[in-house]
Order: structure tokens, then sequence, then C-alpha cells
């Protein structure tokens, strides 16, 4: 039973899952599982049966992989939060240049950013003092942060090199 519908199996997984690698992967984790599986459910039809848990089955790899790809990407994230700014560190750029390129692409910036960005960086002001002192609203000041400090990247990366 298990040759006589394996083509099928592997067919169905590699829909869903999409990598040839993956799809096998999955078959071994339904073969194994059907072990146990004819045991406990009394079952009607056979190939409907086997089409559900070789979805289920597909579906759930595909979770626990998105789990490990988000862990990933938010161990990437963290990691570039804490790089962003350490081009003052980096060997082969010319510190006063560097701050000459600061100065031009915070003047380059839109002027909600810039004093944003000012505030938080140069004053040490907390959000909420950001709010209170410029009329902002709370989650703009967050984005125009956010999004100063991701032009500003971008301009001082585009200028050393």
């Amino acid at each position: 039973m298990f040759e006589r519908y394996y083509h099928l199996v592997y067919g169905t997984c590699l829909k869903y899952v999409g990598q040839p690698d993956d799809a096998r992967d999955v078959c071994m984790e339904i073969y194994e599982l059907l072990s146990t599986k004819l045991l406990e459910h009394e079952i009607t039809y056979y190939k409907s049966w086997l089409y559900r848990v070789t979805y289920n089955q597909s579906i759930q790899f595909l979770r626990r992989k998105n789990k490990t790809n988000e862990i990933l990407k938010e161990y990437r994230l963290d990691q570039e939060e804490n790089m962003e700014f350490n081009l003052f560190n980096h060997p082969t750029i010319n510190q006063e240049l560097l701050v000459i390129h600061l100065e031009n692409c915070m003047a380059n910036l839109k002027e909600e950013q810039n004093r944003s960005l000012k505030l938080f960086y140069f004053d040490q002001k907390c959000y909420n003092e950001i709010v209170s002192i410029t009329g902002y609203a709370l989650k703009k000041v967050k984005s125009y942060i956010q999004n100063g400090k991701r032009n500003l990247k971008k301009c001082i990366e585009s200028k050393s090199e």
C-alpha cells in the first residue's frame, strides 16, 4: 500500500512544500506516522484519508519552517539594528569625512525625521518627550525615527563608497 500511493503522496508534498528535498522529508514523516495512525483510525476511503494526512503534514512542515525563518529573520534584524551605526568603527572610513557625510545627510532628511532624530539621539529624549516637544503623534515619532535612521544609513553608505 505504501508503494502504491508513494507517487501521490510525494506529488502532494511537492505541491505544498515546493522543494524536492523538503517534500521527501515530509513523505518520510508521513510514512512514519501511518504506522501508528492506521491502527488508531477506522478508514473508509484510504486514498482521500491519505491525502488529508499528507496535506496536514505538509502544512505543519511549512509552519515549522516558517517559525524557523521568522527566528532567523528576527536575528538578522537585531544584528542589523545593532550594527547600523557602527560605520564609526569601520577601519577604512575616514572619521572626519564620515562626520561631514552625516551632517550633509541629516540636512537632506525630511524636517520631521531630522528633528525627531536629533531629539532622540543627540538630546537623549524618549518618545513621549519628543511627542510633547514636537506635537507629533507617538506612532509618527516612531516612524520618523525608524525611517530617518534607514535613510541616514543609506545616505552615509552611498557617500562613503
